[in-house]
Formats: structure tokens, C-alpha cells, sequence
């Protein structure tokens, strides 16, 4: 409500402005065109001199003028346009940098997104779910280069992959399946577990320094979470929590860092550790 009067005070005061600005322009346009019509066919140096100064009001002033009122004042207003859309997209993703948290309010990340995330470990990845279906299927459905050799290049670096999903053979996993109506999932985890069985060996037989493990785990799953470095003071997270009839692919996630939400990591990184602790390696 403070601001009101001053709107009110400017509004006025720009119309008011702007009409004695046209009016001096339009004032000297016309001062010019009549000087330099008086000045035509006259001879003698002060009708030379009325018919300079007509061209010079016509033309030096008043074309500037028309500029600075018209022409510049449409690049003003795109330029702030722009302004305008610049700020509505990229604002949002600044407000979340400086929080130090990413929203994926439309559900999975993209396999881009994946790969950017897990580039940054040092020492250690926990990818941690229920079939790890869409993560297997990054080594099984898509080109090497788009996933597959970021992995063995982390792994040659030393980079210990933890690949824990739930324990199909379980009487958790059966009746969380019934739960879900998804009488599939079973047999899900079993596809994927081979799939990851499979890379397993393939990266033994290369002697890499790294390590690619399964777990397996027999507990009711609450949260996806990727980890990078859970112990290390580059550490980064992202949590997707399990919704009730929501696909897993459409559940918004978020990840921050360890180094800006210190409190809220750790919490969810002594939930992943306990959960990996009562795992058994397959």
C-alpha cells in the first residue's frame, strides 16, 4: 500500500512529460521547415544563415528527437521483454541453486541428469531401489556411450558401484507386490538382478579398480536415493520417496548437497548405510 502514492505520482507525471516532449518536438520541426522555406530563393548571408539554422532544427534536433521518443523507446520496451522472460526462466533455477537443492517435480531424472550426478563421485555410488528396472536397463537398452562407459571410466578410477535392490525370495517383497497390484515385480527384479550379475563379471574380467556389487535387501522399501560419496565432504544425494498409486517414474525427486544441508543428509545417509548394513551381497 506504500507504493500506491507513488504510483499515482508517477503515472500522471510520465503523461504529462511526454506530451511536452511531443509538443517541442513537433514545435521545432515545424520552426525548421518554415525557416528553411522562407530561406529558399532569397539570397544574401542572413537568409543563408535562417536557412541553415531551419535545416539544423529540422534535421539535427528533430530527428534525433523522433529517436529518442519513438525508436528507442520500442528497443526500451523490448529490451525489458526480454528482461522479462530471461528472469521468469531462469529465476526459479538460480532460487534453487542458492538453496542448494534441484527439484524434479515431473518425476525421473533424464539419463543425462543420471550420468552429471554420478560424474562427481570420488569414491563411492549407492544406487538403491526396488527392481532397479530403469537403471539396469541403461547397461541393457542404450548405447555404451550413453551410460555404460561413464560407468567403467568411474570404475577405473576406483569408484565402488553399490547396486542394492529388494530380495526377491523375500515374504516382504511378495506382499509389498500384492500391495501394488503388481503381480510383475517379482519376476522385474529377478530380469534386473541378472542384467546386473552379468556386468558384474564383465567388469571382474577387466581388473578394474573399482568394484560394480549387488545387494540384496528383505526390508519394506520406503525412498529411492542415489548416492555419491555418502562419507565424503563432496557428498550429494537424491531422494525420491515411494508414493502410493503413483508410478516410480512419475514420483518428483530432489537432490542437494552434503555441504549445504549437512543435518538433513546425514539423516537420510544413516537410513541408507543401516539399510546396506542388513543387506546381504549377492
Amino acid at each position: 500500500m506504500a507504493n500506491e502514492p507513488k504510483r499515482d505520482f508517477k503515472n500522471p507525471l510520465r503523461r504529462i512529460t511526454g506530451r511536452y516532449y511531443n509538443l517541442v518536438g513537433a514545435v521545432l520541426f515545424l520552426l525548421g521547415v518554415v525557416l528553411r522555406l522562407l530561406s529558399i530563393g532569397k539570397t544574401g548571408f542572413a537568409w543563408l544563415v535562417i536557412g541553415d539554422i531551419g535545416t539544423f532544427l529540422a534535421v539535427a534536433i528533430t530527428i534525433p528527437f523522433i529517436y529518442d521518443r519513438l525508436i528507442k523507446t520500442e528497443d526500451r520496451q523490448l529490451f525489458l521483454s526480454d528482461l522479462e522472460d530471461l528472469l521468469d526462466a531462469k529465476l526459479p533455477s538460480y532460487c534453487n541453486q542458492k538453496l542448494g537443492v534441484t527439484l524434479h517435480e515431473g518425476g525421473r531424472r533424464s539419463i543425462d541428469e543420471e550420468v552429471a550426478f554420478i560424474q562427481t563421485a570420488k569414491c563411492e555410488v549407492v544406487e538403491l531401489g526396488i527392481a532397479l528396472r530403469t537403471f539396469s536397463s541403461y547397461f541393457e537398452q542404450r548405447a555404451s556411450y550413453e551410460f555404460k562407459n561413464y560407468v567403467m571410466e568411474l570404475l577405473r578410477h576406483g569408484v565402488v558401484f553399490k547396486c542394492v535392490a529388494m530380495n526377491p525370495d523375500c515374504e516382504v517383497a511378495a506382499k509389498y507386490a500384492e500391495n501394488r497390484g503388481e503381480t510383475e515385480l517379482l519376476d522385474r527384479i529377478r530380469s534386473s538382478l541378472k542384467t546386473l550379475k552379468a556386468l558384474s563379471d564383465e567388469f571382474k574380467q577387466l581388473r578394474l579398480p573399482g568394484k560394480f556389487e549387488i545387494y540384496l535387501y528383505s526390508h519394506f522399501p520406503y525412498f529411492h536415493p542415489v548416492c555419491v560419496d555418502g562419507d565424503e565432504a563432496n557428498g550429494r544425494i537424491f531422494i525420491s520417496p515411494y508414493m502410493y498409486a503413483t508410478k516410480g517414474a512419475e514420483t518428483p525427486g530432489f537432490e542437494f548437497l552434503k555441504s549445504e544441508h549437512l543435518v538433513m543428509f546425514e539423516k537420510y545417509w544413516a537410513s541408507v548405510k543401516k539399510l546396506l548394513a542388513d543387506s546381504r551381497q549377492l
